[in-house]
């Protein structure tokens, strides 16, 4: 259910771009995940419409998807390698024991579309 605070937080960073740039309205929130997030996009675009279904700032606002690769490692066989795909098999083994990098993001916002309105 972390979801539901990362959600919020993609919100509250995209209002904050909002605000600033003294926009009327968001339009598009441009999203990047990577195999390192343990949910799916779906479950953040439920989040979305349920956090900003009464806001104006966002009524209408389109989520924007792009898979960005990660490193990870094969628990089976110990190799290396790059994904971009959820759930990645092994390129050495054919494992689906795959961990990818700990340490990288699962989700960032990477651009907001505003419209400044009247």
């Amino acid at each position: 259910m972390h979801e539901l605070g990362i959600t919020q937080g993609i919100i509250d960073r995209a209002r904050d771009v909002a605000v600033a740039n003294e926009a009327g309205k968001v339009t598009d929130l441009y999203l990047a995940m990577t195999p390192a997030a343990d949910f799916t996009f779906e479950s953040i675009e439920m989040y979305f419409e349920m956090l900003t279904e009464d806001d104006e700032l966002f009524r209408g606002a389109a989520l924007h998807l792009e898979w960005l690769p990660v490193a990870a490692t094969c628990l089976r066989c110990g190799s290396e390698f790059s994904t971009d795909v959820p759930h990645p098999l092994c390129p050495q083994c054919g494992s689906t024991a795959v961990r990818p990098d700990p340490t990288a993001p699962m989700v960032q916002l990477t651009d907001v579309g505003v419209d400044e309105g009247d």
